[in-house]
């Protein structure tokens, strides 16, 4: 019995010190979600405000893009189980532990943080085209402008930074995975985009394509 007892208090205080080791990054974890939750509300709620018209063929591919409207909803569900959990950092998040090193969790911190800098470039030189789904707006004009000087979807790439980011602050198998499936997605959506664009500018979002980079500034 005594052993058993040991037991049980050696692994109460493991868990104890884990959970406070963890509480930079927690902190740093929910920080940012936050901010991204409440960035894309934001500018959301102007473009709700403004009334935006959205051309008829964009239109019919958001009909089309039900399932992704599903899908992200289950998502955001998923991902606030995620912050929940991880801010309060129960026993079992130890079992779900990664070996990254300081060093590499706090690069990821700073990454996070660097995406959010380019998000915001990205939403001031969109204004009004910016949109939570692939559409065009009426009168929607090539941005070439900003960000999208040097590479085609700085939104998307902000967006695969901020998630590899979530990964490495966490160190975390759950939200690596959860991480990975969402760069994944990222990555096929932007491929539909891409597409759209394509065939609503033609020629000009081709010469455009020559000139920049898709995630990445070309050499």
């Amino acid at each position: 019995m005594p052993c058993i007892a040991c037991m049980l208090e050696q692994s109460l205080n493991s868990g104890y010190f884990a959970m406070h080791e963890e509480l930079p990054f927690r902190i740093i974890f929910v920080v940012l979600y936050v901010m991204g939750f409440f960035m894309r509300g934001y500018v959301t709620s102007g473009l709700k405000k403004n009334c935006q018209r959205i051309l008829p063929k964009a239109g019919n591919m958001r009909n089309s893009s039900r399932f992704r409207i599903v899908f992200q909803r289950s998502m955001f569900f998923l991902w606030i189980f995620i912050v929940v959990s991880y801010a309060w950092y129960p026993s079992w998040m130890n079992v779900l532990k990664l070996p990254f090193p300081l060093w590499l969790r706090y690069g990821g911190a700073g990454a996070g943080f660097m995406a959010f800098v380019l998000l915001i470039a990205t939403m001031k030189s969109l204004g009004r085209y910016w949109s939570p789904l692939p559409q065009l707006m009426e009168g929607h004009e090539l941005i070439t402008s900003g960000p999208y000087r040097f590479v085609r979807h700085p939104m998307y790439a902000a967006m695969m930074v901020l998630f590899v980011s979530f990964a490495l602050v966490t160190a975390n198998v759950l939200v690596t995975i959860s991480s990975l499936l969402a760069i994944l997605l990222t990555l096929k959506w932007c491929n539909k985009e891409e597409r759209m664009l394509m065939d609503h500018f033609g020629d000009e979002y081709r010469e455009y394509m020559k000139h920049s980079g898709r995630f990445f500034p070309r050499p």
